[in-house]
């Protein structure tokens, strides 16, 4: 079934994907280590709906969904329950995957056990940011990109991230601090990825306080400080705002909608990234982990269903054969733009994002 995001259900997902991860978690705890249960942690729509009702028809394992929102949210609850994990599968960012490796939460992907592995696309399958300490520590599932969504009523397709620092936008502008604070970093000619500082905190610190006070300078152009997707798709379809720092699903699923959005990636550059699946350190339902992902990788319309479902590109080989051609427009960068983005640096991200996430809180407290 094609993933159609009607207006009503833009403008109701935020709530009903708060309510679904305030009331998830008594939940998976009382279906804690039992044989057929597998307990996930995943972002709104990589488990689609299809997959979940076959999986769980072919296999008798019961899925309990809880819904993520935010990476630092995840890593604060895996930590507070100190090794006794209710998940067996969470969702981790490429970039930030190190920071659960390195804190002992996830177990390494077993290669015996994952016998579809090879069904996953060489470029990601084989992408340093999946390994780290001579393992591979989990599945990429999709691929994502973070730019500049605008809304085509209000303007011509912007050239430069000036927009959203442009007095006559003032109170149209919405980002997520952590993931815009690179951006504007490259923006203001540091290096958002600190890879040129060669692990100089001194230097890369001097960069941060600066794009810190910048951004506080520039808070009253912001209409919302946002943490989930849908609360950019919401605020754009009530025209709450016109310009907004946004990854390629959320603002992909506004261009098939149809509402008059576009995306694009402005001469100072983007992001790239990818978000996949990782199996927490020593799973009470491990087995079924492994079959779960043997699954989600063994048949490519799973890859079609998570692309219709998250606007994202998916890394399973195949996928882009089942999507039409509006899909793959929309899902699409020009060549020029597509060479814009830079990979985040996963070995200068352990002290750039602590530095960043500071900054954060105090542009917020500010």
């Amino acid at each position: 079934m094609t993933f159609k995001p009607t207006r009503r259900k833009l403008l109701r997902g935020a709530g009903a994907a708060g309510l679904a991860a305030l009331a998830t978690p008594a939940i998976m705890r009382t279906a804690f280590a039992q044989s057929k249960e597998l307990n996930i942690w995943a972002y709104d729509g990589f488990v689609t709906d299809e997959f979940r009702s076959r999986f769980e028809a072919e296999t008798g394992i019961k899925t309990n969904i809880r819904l993520v929102t935010d990476q630092g949210e995840q890593f604060n609850l895996m930590a507070a329950e100190n090794g006794n994990y209710s998940a067996d599968i969470v969702t981790c960012a490429g970039h930030r995957f190190y920071q659960f490796v390195d804190a002992g939460f996830l177990a390494p992907v077993d290669r015996s056990r994952l016998e579809n592995w090879n069904l996953i696309e060489e470029e990601y399958a084989d992408a340093s940011w999946v390994s780290r300490a001579g393992e591979r520590w989990g599945v990429p599932l999709v691929v994502v990109s973070t730019g500049l969504l605008y809304s085509t009523d209000a303007m011509e397709k912007p050239t430069s991230w000036d927009v959203m620092f442009d007095e006559a936008n003032v109170g149209k502008t919405a980002y997520q601090i952590q993931d815009f604070f690179q951006i504007v970093m490259n923006y203001l000619g540091y290096d958002g990825s600190a890879a040129s500082y060669g692990g100089n905190v001194d230097v890369a610190q001097r960069a941060v306080d600066s794009t810190r006070d910048f951004l506080i300078a520039q808070k009253h152009m912001v209409r919302r400080y946002y943490e989930a997707a849908t609360e950019i798709q919401q605020m754009m379809v009530t025209g709450d705002i016109t310009l907004a720092q946004a990854g390629s699903g959320p603002s992909s699923q506004l261009i098939l909608e149809g509402l008059p959005a576009g995306y694009t990636i402005p001469r100072e550059g983007g992001l790239a990234y990818a978000y996949g699946f990782n199996i927490t350190n020593n799973a009470p339902n491990m087995a079924n982990a492994y079959t779960f992902l043997n699954a989600l990788l063994g048949d490519p319309e799973n890859g079609a269903e998570i692309v219709r479902s998250t606007g994202l590109s998916a890394t399973i080989k195949g996928t882009e054969a089942l999507l039409t051609d509006q899909e793959k427009e929309a899902l699409a960068l020009e060549p020029e733009e597509r060479a814009r983005l830079s990979w985040v640096d996963v070995e200068t991200a352990a002290f750039i994002f602590d530095l960043i996430d500071t900054a954060a809180e105090e542009i917020r407290a500010a």
